[in-house]
């Protein structure tokens, strides 16, 4: 009996050893032999990604996305096809047209753990700053390996808006000295709108075109053609200028000037705007240099405008 029990024993132990033996050797095998090839940025940011670049007229080439091959062992090199996807509305992205980027090479190459960037060179001037752009890419095949299940699409998303656009809350002061009645209204929320690399325009929440909402005595109002507009030193920050919307001066003699006391920057660090400036009108203020209403304001950034 006890001689039976030794045999059964051993037998279960060579077993087990058996077993344990081919568990390693599978284990060598796949790591001897497998690779994963992915979307880089998938497995850190998602299936979409936003790349913010500042309003250039220029063309600009950045990359897209980066392929990674995860190999292990002696897994080699393999030959990666991409494909461009035109469904991205549900990420929130106007299709990239067609004349707005050069059509990327789709086909790669990608060594054994290691990375390949795929450039995108954008077009800009055939690109207004009013949207969000975006393209799709996604892994059709690849010559060895495995396409990551959940690594092997991403919509990427442009966005063209210079640095300073974006929705504010207008808060500070205003004096027009030739309708005293007439007063700042405050707070009041402004898109302020990329209309060229180093400009912005006012646009009023509850106005909706270039403007500034005012009160006159307690009704909402505005000054009619007058449109605050800034232009930015790119490096500094610095407002260089303000002009008006709708002419410097516009038919009704209106215009806007930078009052060069104030601050006049855009603050990187809180992204808030503060701005003097002025509304010129000779035909109501005859007298140099001709302004009406005196502006004194710091815009606090809320957000993106989209």
């Amino acid at each position: 009996m006890k001689c039976t029990r030794v045999l059964m024993v051993r037998l279960l132990t060579s077993i087990l050893y058996l077993i344990l033996g081919l568990l390693m050797l599978t284990s060598c095998k796949k790591e001897k032999n497998s690779n994963e090839i992915g979307i880089d940025e998938v497995t850190t940011g998602g299936n979409v990604r936003l790349v913010t670049v500042d309003y250039l007229p220029s063309d600009q080439t950045l990359t897209a996305i980066t392929l990674k091959n995860q190999a292990s062992g002696s897994a080699g090199s393999v030959h990666v096809k991409l494909s461009l996807d035109t469904a991205v509305s549900a990420a929130g992205a106007k299709l990239l047209p067609t004349n707005g980027y050069v059509t990327p090479a789709l086909e790669y190459d990608v060594a054994a753990n290691s990375t390949v960037n795929v450039p995108l060179t954008l077009k800009r001037s055939n690109l207004p700053p009013e949207a969000v752009y975006g393209i799709g890419f996604k892994i059709e095949t690849s010559s060895a390996g495995t396409i990551s299940t959940n690594a092997k699409s991403i919509i990427v998303k442009f966005d063209l808006r210079n640095r300073w656009d974006g929705i504010y809350r207008a808060t500070g002061t205003m004096v027009d000295i030739a309708a005293p009645t007439i007063t700042g209204y405050f707070p009041q929320d402004i898109a302020v709108s990329t209309t060229s690399p180093n400009q912005v325009t006012f646009i009023p929440r509850d106005l909706g075109i270039p403007g500034f909402l005012i009160l006159s005595g307690t009704s909402l109002s505005y000054y009619g053609s007058f449109g605050p507009v800034l232009n930015f030193n790119s490096s500094s920050n610095q407002i260089t200028s303000v002009v008006n919307s709708y002419g410097q001066p516009a038919s009704n003699t209106r215009s806007a000037e930078i009052d060069p006391t104030g601050l006049n920057l855009w603050d990187p660090a809180t992204k808030n705007i503060h701005i003097k400036f002025y509304m010129k009108q000779p035909n109501t203020v005859t007298t140099a240099p001709n302004i009406r209403v005196y502006f004194n304001v710091t815009l606090s950034y809320q957000g993106p405008r989209f």
